[in-house]
């Protein structure tokens, strides 16, 4: 090194350390010495540091309530503080007790969390929310527990955090309110979040439930994909060969199921893929591509009665909504077939007052697909047969069926529709109340021109 370069290089090497030397005490200051005289990262935490995690809105006090507390283990939180503390919050009057602090409260309660407490407050406050909407799935609590939820949500994508956020998207979809369930499901499924297939599942029935089926069908292909390829990844075979195999049906009791040869990850697998299908053969059926959904529910109903058998709900389901989209490509022939076939069976599964919701699905589909038959029929005339591949019509009816032991039934008249459709719709208003987009679809079935 030359005389010219030399204090050059010193030079740079004093600046350098001069730079360390002050980043390191301005995150000193930072870390350490809170402006305004806020108490340090050391200042006990309270309810309202778990406030401050939240939404700017009215908290119920039950979730807060010394027992939840208990319930999800917050050591800095005994049950002395936690009455003392919930006492000096503000109440808010109404339908459901609840507090809310000012703005200027929480602010600087925030003000006094670290990330690292931030994070565990967070946490717990995940727990509170999961642990009061599984005491309270109904009612008015969800509604004003959702806003803090979002929050957490959008916050921090943890374990905890989503638990409680599936909690509020399952409630809102099994109420029909699917708008409200939407960016739940949306936040949960990013990909950043590392999603299930259960979430992808769920964001897709969701928006196909909003009527969105386009962005439906666009969510849930690259989900059943996935399950696909994990079904794959079992060693379980889906090309080709959804349903029983001859050998299977000869040998056992055709009313399945044939898991002799799978294990229970290969049955979920196939149970998975089966879902996906399903959801996806709907969306495709709100998009009237009718042969498209047909054939999925088609591979869907093979699955679960291969997986779940022929008296499962969402075998029977599955062959319903097949029914119904044959029906609108003038299939009745085959349509009819399913029917029968479901009806072969549904007495003897397990959907009756124990599972309202999948009678009321059940009973739903029958009429829909009876009331679309009456009225093609009568006003279209006959429906057209089909071959496919080298079978002719008589011979995919056959096969169509699984091994039904009624009679075919005769031809429905239109009073007969429409007793299907008063049935449903008595099943619907008791499983999902009278405002379910299920109880309008078949109200609508009553209140159309007569078939």
């Amino acid at each position: 090194m030359t005389d010219e370069e030399e204090p050059r290089a010193s030079f740079r090497a004093d600046a350098q350390d001069t730079a360390r030397v002050y980043q390191a005490a301005r995150d000193l200051h930072i870390t350490y010495l809170p402006d305004s005289g806020a108490p340090g990262p050391a200042a006990r935490l309270s309810l309202l540091h778990l406030l401050a995690c939240c939404a700017d809105a009215p908290f119920p006090v039950s979730v807060l309530s010394p027992e939840a507390v208990a319930a999800v283990r917050m050591p800095e939180l005994s049950e002395e503080r936690v009455t003392a503390e919930l006492r000096a919050l503000p109440h808010v009057p109404g339908e459901v007790p609840c507090v809310r602090a000012g703005p200027e409260a929480l602010a600087a309660a925030a003000r006094e969390l670290t990330d690292d407490r931030r994070t565990r407050l967070s946490a717990y406050a995940a727990a509170l929310l999961d642990h009061a909407l599984l005491r309270t799935p109904d009612g008015p609590v969800p509604d004003l527990l959702a806003p803090h939820v979002m929050t957490l949500l959008w916050r921090s994508a943890e374990d905890p955090v989503r638990a409680a956020a599936r909690r509020v998207r399952d409630g809102y979809e099994s109420r029909g309110r699917y708008a409200d369930a939407l960016p739940f499901a949306v936040r949960i499924a990013e990909p950043a979040t590392g999603a299930a297939i259960a979430d992808g599942l769920a964001l897709g029935r969701i928006r196909a439930g909003c009527g969105d089926f386009g962005e439906a069908a666009a969510v849930l292909r690259p989900v059943l994909a996935r399950a696909e390829r994990e079904a794959a990844g079992c060693k379980v075979p889906l090309t080709g060969r959804t349903g029983p195999s001859l050998g299977q049906l000869l040998r056992d009791d055709p009313a399945g199921p044939f898991t002799a040869g799978l294990s229970s990850a290969d049955c979920q697998a196939l149970a998975d893929v089966a879902d996906v299908q399903h959801a996806l053969a709907e969306a495709l059926y709100g998009l009237h591509r009718y042969a498209e959904c047909e054939r999925l529910m088609f591979s869907a109903g093979g699955l679960r009665w291969r997986v779940l058998g022929a008296l499962h709900p969402a075998y029977l389901l599955a062959q319903l909504h097949r029914a119904r989209a044959l029906g609108r490509q003038r299939l009745w022939h085959e349509a009819i077939g399913l029917v029968q076939d479901v009806r072969s069976y549904q007495d003897r599964a397990d959907c009756g007052p124990a599972r309202p919701r999948d009678d009321a699905l059940l009973r739903l589909a029958h009429a829909q697909v009876m009331t679309a038959a009456v009225r093609s029929l009568r006003e279209e005339g006959a429906g057209r047969s089909r071959r496919v591949g080298v079978f002719p019509a008589p011979v995919v009816r056959f096969l169509d069926r699984t091994v039904g032991t009624n009679p075919r039934p005769e031809k429905v008249t239109g009073d007969e529709a429409l007793a299907l459709a008063q049935e449903a719709v008595r099943a619907c208003e008791g499983a999902f109340g009278p405002g379910h987009p299920h109880t309008r679809a078949a109200r609508e079935l009553t209140e159309g021109p007569r078939p």
